[in-house]
Formats: structure tokens, C-alpha cells, sequence
């Protein structure tokens, strides 16, 4: 059973305004990886302007990391690194 979670676990690969998570997202879903993004102020029930000015962080399933942070690095998108 504790693979399972493991499995299910999200890690931030990327962080960057809305624009540049949105366009990590969307390299990383053209290359099969599924992802979200999230901030300190986005929610289940969140305003379209909640994200403005913010920092975003694009999540992956931790068995996804290596491969989603040689995506980004292979294609030149800064991103800070999270341990």
C-alpha cells in the first residue's frame, strides 16, 4: 500500500508567473505527463484573477520528476529547483 501513495505523490518540478506554468503544462502534457498548477491562493473554488502577480508551481506525480525536469531543461525553461 505504500507504494500506492508513494506513486501518488505531487512534487513541484517548476515554478514561474501564470504564463510560464501555463507553458510548461503544456509541454509536459504533449509529452504524456500529467500535471497541475497550483499557488497559495488558488483553491476548488478560486477567482479568474487569483493568480495575478503570484508565483505558480507546476506539480507532477513524483514518478514523473526526472523525466518532467529534463523536459524543461531540455527546452531551456528556467525553473527553480525543489528538493
Amino acid at each position: 500500500m505504500s507504494g500506492k501513495v508513494e506513486q501518488n505523490h505531487l512534487v513541484r518540478v517548476f515554478n514561474g508567473n501564470l504564463w510560464q506554468a501555463q507553458l510548461v503544462q503544456g509541454l509536459l502534457e504533449s509529452n504524456h505527463i500529467h500535471c497541475m498548477l497550483e499557488n497559495d491562493t488558488m483553491s476548488a473554488v478560486t477567482s479568474p484573477y487569483a493568480t495575478l502577480g503570484g508565483e505558480v508551481w507546476v506539480l507532477v506525480n513524483c514518478c514523473d520528476e526526472e523525466m518532467a525536469a529534463g523536459i524543461i531543461k531540455d527546452n531551456q525553461l528556467s525553473s527553480n529547483p525543489f528538493n
